[in-house]
Formats: C-alpha cells, structure tokens, sequence
C-alpha cells in the first residue's frame, strides 16, 4: 500500500495541505495520512484530520528533520506541505517548506496557503524545458504518480538556448514537434502547447488558459543563488500546488 503523506502544521495552511493530499491520494490511488510535529505553539490539527477520516500521526523533534524521517518511510509515495510566504515574499521559503524540498528523497507538493482544492485533480501541467534530457526526469518520474484518470497538458517551453535553430515555419514545426514528443512519451495525451520564451512566464499563461489543477516541475534540489531560477519563480508565484520531482539521487 502506497501512502500520500500530508505534512499537517498549526500555522492556517493545514487545511489546505490536507484537501489537495486527499486529491492526490485519489489520483495515485494510494491512501492518505497525516503528520504533526508537536512544537508546543499553536493547536493541533488532530480535529481536523479526524473529521477527514485520515489518521494522525504525532511526532516530536526539530519539525524538519521528523517530517523527513517520515517521508523516507518506504510506504510513502509523495508528501505534500504548505508553502507558506516568507519575509521576502516568496513561497519556496528557508523554512520547513525549502528544508524538505530540497533534502526529500520523494516528490514534494507544496500547497499555497489559499489554495482551495477542487473536488478531484483533473488536469495537470506539466512544463518542459525543449531537450530530450531536460524532459526524461520528469516523465520518469511523473508516471509512477499517475493511477487516475487524468489530463496532462504539456507546455514545452522553449528558450533561446533550447529552440531549435532549423526551423523553416517556426508555429507549424514546432506543433510536429510536440506531436513526436507525446507519440513517444504519453500515446494517450492529446492536449500540448508550444511557446517560447522565459519559462516561468509561459507555465503560468497556460495554466490559466487551461484551468490546470496542479503544475509539475523536476528540479535539482538546490536552490543556492543562480539555480533553480524557474522553481523559484513558478512556487513565488502560482496559485496552484506545485508538484516537485527530485532530478535524480543527490550525492
């Protein structure tokens, strides 16, 4: 058995955390619990969660290295927090929320403390960068998520650095090839956009346009100065979750 695990705090955002897990846990068709480490401020969501029917489990310790040892369970699939604003505003803050996406060894959704979770996760966006290498960890790792009934739309962002240079009619050669990518990777798919231009931008246009559920990124798990420049920009500023993908095992 799979488990979604809502990572539950007493700062206004558990609510929130604990619907989209709920979403989630339908979409990967795995169960869903809860984990609050007791800090000695502020209520317990224990209410909460029982009246959701999901079990609480209560832990004590730093906040961030519990809620890692809990992610790390073997049974768990993806843990989902809140992605609470900090002194400068954005989201992937230095917090508990930036500790765990940065060192979980899972894939990690983080929540924007206004978000209100549909009745069911129907669409996702899934944003990718132009290169076959940029794009491969992020399929492998979004398909072992996928045990609903869902729309992938793909937005395959193209930068300066990453269209290609022989293109005779840019819009039409462009549609190809986004048809090649998904008759390779997602034969079912349908829905795919092709834009160029900086990245962070684009995600958010299509993600109004299509009323997306959740945006999936991959993302190296380092957010030192000069990196993960379109993570940073996408939880800043969408008001959707963001489903993060480790790019691959960290040394």
């Amino acid at each position: 058995m799979s488990i979604i695990l809502a990572a539950l705090d007493s700062m206004g955002t558990a609510e929130s955390v604990l619907q989209t897990a709920l979403r989630v846990g339908e979409m990967t068709g795995s169960e869903v619990e809860a984990v609050h480490v007791t800090t000695g401020h502020g209520p317990s969501p224990a209410l909460l969660a029982d009246r959701a029917g999901v079990t609480l489990r209560q832990r004590a310790g730093p906040v961030g290295s519990e809620l890692l040892r809990a992610i790390d369970a073997p049974e768990v699939l993806a843990a989902v927090i809140g992605a609470g604003a900090s002194t400068d505003g954005t989201r992937l803050n230095g917090a508990t929320a930036s500790h765990i996406a940065e060192h979980a060894s899972k894939p990690v959704v983080l929540v924007p403390p206004e978000f209100v979770a549909p009745k069911a996760f129907h669409r996702l966006l899934l944003p990718l960068e132009g290169t076959e290498m940029s794009s491969q960890p992020v399929i492998e790792g979004l398909l072992p998520l996928l045990g609903a009934d869902v729309e992938i739309i793909v937005v395959h962002v193209f930068t300066e650095a990453t269209q290609p240079r022989m293109l005779d009619h840019p819009g039409r050669d462009l549609e190809m090839l986004g048809s090649e990518f998904l008759s390779r990777h997602f034969p079912h798919e349908v829905q795919i956009e092709m834009r160029s231009g900086p990245v962070g931008v684009r995600v958010a246009e299509v993600a109004r346009e299509h009323g997306a559920d959740m945006v999936i990124l991959s993302w190296s798990q380092d957010s030192s100065p000069g990196r993960a420049r379109v993570v940073r920009e996408a939880v800043a500023t969408s008001a959707l979750p963001i489903l993060l993908l480790p790019a691959g095992p960290r040394e």
